[in-house]
């Protein structure tokens, strides 16, 4: 059963993922472990129960409107009480950069830090190469329309106009406001937009199309520089996609890790932090896998709890028996470490595959 390959596979189309773990279940402890995938087209993958996947089904709509992973109990007659953990797999949201001048070169370099799927556009060769922007997952030398055109368009898009003209932004923008994103910017002077806006308006555009524009681009702080500019629309981006959604962003790296290891039928300890009380560094989702030799692949946040989880991770593959560990970080316990929070995580510790 390759699960985590399902996984990735629903997620590479752009679908809300969930997956969903027993971490307790006092009366049948042989439960813990199993685990079932779902996307909008129902169950994909997995190894639940026909009882207890009857018992999560019902749960799956309640975590996508609620926008985050977290644990839930359910009474099953068969089985007593379970506990499953619901990650929420948000799709990688694809930031769209129509322009690779130097604005667009910054916003490359600055979002390959927060794991957006970048598509860089540019109708000129010398700005529209791999070479310029080796951030990019991918980059489009072709006219705007022509290269719009080609790309799917996905609800979780966040398109950013900064072309290198009026005419070029103007078109851009015509084109972005037929599709569906999350986030639609434009640069450019508040004198400019307004007219900008107003000529579309009178050509037929709804006031409810023209208002989804961001424009002038990004938070107000000031910016002056290209970066400084990439870090104000990075921070209206962002303000943008977690208004909506609390979730951990998904550790793409990590899934494609178990996924491998699904593959090669290589052992290895994945610890998923499940349950957070208090000022934590990261939240239910964030996950880390521990390879045999002791190396790591994602995080849980770092400092001294990682380093526990890890030892616990390393023991938790000799004794091949799924389990949560309580990570105590209190304030005296952070201040000693040099870290900014305390608090404690639940991390549900299991083997792969």
């Amino acid at each position: 059963m390759e699960l985590y390959n399902k996984v990735l596979n629903s997620m590479h189309k752009g679908e809300t993922t969930l997956l969903a773990t027993v971490t307790a279940c006092p009366d049948y402890p042989k439960l813990i472990g199993s685990k079932a995938v779902y996307s909008g087209r129902g169950l994909l993958a997995g190894n639940l129960e026909a009882e207890a996947v009857a018992a999560v089904e019902p749960l799956i709509g309640q975590m996508i409107t609620g926008g985050q992973s977290g644990l839930i109990k359910k009474a099953v007659s068969k089985y007593g009480e379970i506990t499953f953990f619901i990650h929420l797999l948000l799709p990688r949201s694809r930031l769209i950069i129509l322009g690779g001048g130097h604005v667009g070169g910054a916003l490359c370099k600055m979002a390959a830090l927060l794991d957006y799927q970048i598509v860089l556009i540019d109708d000129r060769p010398s700005f529209a190469n791999e070479a310029s922007h080796p951030d990019a997952d991918q980059v489009i030398c072709d006219s705007f329309e022509s290269a719009l055109d080609s790309l799917e368009a996905l609800d979780s898009d966040y398109i950013v106009i900064v072309t290198r003209g009026h005419r070029y932004d103007r078109l851009c923008l015509e084109k972005s406001l037929s599709r569906s994103a999350a986030y639609l910017g434009m640069i450019g002077s508040r004198k400019r937009v307004k007219a900008q806006l107003q000529e579309l308006e009178k050509e037929g555009y709804s006031k409810e199309q023209l208002t989804r524009l961001h424009a002038p681009i990004g938070l107000s702080i000031g910016a002056i520089t290209e970066p400084e500019i990439a870090l104000s629309i990075l921070a209206e981006i962002t303000t943008v996609r977690r208004s909506s959604s609390r979730a951990e962003i998904v550790q793409v790296a990590v899934l494609e890790a178990l996924a491998a290891l699904e593959q090669s039928k290589q052992r290895a300890a994945l610890v998923t932090i499940v349950e957070t009380f208090g000022s934590t560094p990261r939240k239910p989702g964030s996950q880390m896998v521990v390879y045999p030799d002791g190396n790591i692949m994602g995080t849980i946040g770092g400092g001294c709890s990682e380093a526990d989880a890890r030892r616990e991770a390393l023991l938790q593959l000799d004794q091949d028996r799924p389990l949560i560990f309580r990570q105590r970080l209190t304030a005296e316990d952070a201040a000693e470490e040099g870290m900014a929070c305390g608090g404690i995580m639940d991390l549900f510790i299991e083997t792969i595959p």
